[in-house]
């Protein structure tokens, strides 16, 4: 399906010859370097020496740039199309996986140079079983973290799990950890005794609890002990001055309120203020996810509907956007507002960064219009335009998206011991951060996979 764009050489010595090795701990960059791999992990980094040990393959770096393997924290891989429609009790949505659409998300991610993912949820027989494969070799693509069905105060079939008391989500929350997943999802619906009952549970469990939160403020969650909070929107009328909320609350409206929200938030107030300080204190955990709010506000146009980037996502769930959209329902003026908010999203991130919140990369791949592996170098390309300098936004996307999975003793960083989970770009990203697009080698456990250059498209 994507021979073109990838395959593998499996080779026990690899030595990248005189390459620029740039890391996340630091901007500055170690040229004229040589990389040693032997069986799947990285045994010497140095400068270049003037033979390549016997029997090595030598990758000539010249002129190239080596980074950690990229970690998208947002991707969802156990993955199928959805069915949307409005019943008489509100909107309802279901799910059905489908296994071919999952290797081929798999697949692709890894030929963009995502070698890690965490998938925030998904039926959870099936994504287990997914990670598990991963970590065998039987199916090609990024080490997975998971977490299984999203737990809210009602169910969507495949998709979510419902909990509508403390015993009950502690008792999702026991089967899922059974069943192996390494993070419980927490959804938009739940209370804070809810969302606690969750934490404490998962912690008990030894697995990590994430939120994609609205009725629970992003301030209590994180004062509860989440590990991390997912999307850019916090959403909930709490966190807006209190002479505005009444006109917030009169505006909700389906998914409107991501971008409605940002109208009426003021994030220099005291709300904000008091959530960045819980976000900081707690080390609480942040992946934004710009790109799919920037196809969801753009969502009505050409550019987004029509991209060659399409290409590159799975034929069932490109045919499955024409019909199921996170726009569901809105009006062309409910567009023209969401894009005129941006700027304010913009602002938000860079008062997250400043302040020292704990940001990964992730994109909220295949949700509609978000394709992966494409999506993650849109996703760099979003926050460097929202004002986090690249260095940081290379640190994010490698180690302190590792750091954020508990991995940065395997992953992150160009070092000895480390898995070799690695990219070789033909361009400097400091330079240009549209530059990591420019793939000429993802290494992923020792193995060389090559990838087509994204732009030729």
């Amino acid at each position: 399906m994507l021979s073109a764009l990838l395959f593998s050489i499996p080779l026990q010595l690899t030595v990248i010859r005189d390459v620029t090795v740039i890391d996340g701990p630091s901007s500055a960059a170690r040229v004229h370097h040589d990389v040693v791999v032997r069986d799947g992990r990285i045994e010497r980094v140095g400068p270049t020496e003037r033979n390549a040990p016997r029997g090595a393959r030598v990758i000539d770096g010249r002129g190239k740039y080596l980074l950690p393997g990229f970690i998208d924290t947002h991707a969802h891989v156990a993955i199928g199309p959805v069915t949307y429609r409005v019943e008489a009790g509100g909107p309802q949505m279901s799910f059905r996986y489908d296994h071919e659409a999952s290797r081929h998300t798999l697949a692709t991610l890894l030929a963009f140079g995502v070698t890690t993912v965490r998938n925030p949820g998904g039926p959870v027989e099936h994504a287990v079983a997914l990670r598990d494969s991963l970590e065998r070799g039987q199916v090609p693509g990024p080490r997975v973290r998971t977490a299984g069905e999203a737990i809210d105060v009602f169910a969507s079939p495949g998709m979510g799990r419902a909990a509508t008391t403390p015993e009950a989500m502690r008792e999702e929350v026991r089967r899922q950890a059974a069943l192996g997943v390494d993070y419980i999802k927490l959804y938009g619906g739940l209370s804070l005794p809810l969302v606690k009952a969750g934490i404490d549970e998962a912690h008990a469990r030894g697995v990590k609890a994430i939120t994609h939160t609205v009725f629970t403020t992003w301030t209590d969650a994180a004062n509860a002990g989440i590990d991390g909070i997912v999307h850019v929107v916090p959403g909930s009328h709490m966190l807006i001055d209190s002479t505005r909320r009444a006109d917030y609350i009169k505006t909700f409206k389906g998914t409107q309120f991501m971008a409605t929200w940002f109208r009426f938030a003021d994030t220099s107030g005291t709300e904000i203020r008091t959530m960045i300080d819980a976000l900081v204190r707690n080390g609480t955990w942040l992946d934004l996810t710009l790109v799919t709010f920037d196809r969801m506000f753009r969502g009505n146009s050409a550019a987004v509907r029509e991209s060659p980037e399409l290409a590159y996502a799975s034929p069932v769930l490109r045919d499955n956007w024409k019909t199921f959209d996170l726009a569901q329902g809105w009006s062309p003026q409910d567009y023209v507002d969401a894009v005129a908010v941006w700027p304010r999203v913009q602002a938000f991130v860079r008062t997250l960064h400043r302040a020292g919140v704990r940001l990964t990369v992730g994109t909220d791949a295949n949700n509609p219009w978000t394709v992966p592996g494409v999506s993650f170098h849109d996703e760099l390309e979003l926050l460097v335009n929202a004002g986090i300098p690249v260095a940081d936004v290379l640190r994010m996307a490698t180690l302190d998206g590792a750091k954020s999975l508990g991995l940065e003793g395997e992953i992150g960083t160009v070092e000895p011991g480390k898995r070799a989970d690695l990219v070789l770009l033909e361009a400097d990203p400091r330079a240009d951060i549209r530059n990591t697009r420019r793939l000429a080698a993802i290494v992923q456990r020792g193995d060389i996979r090559r990838a087509a250059d994204p732009r030729s498209r």
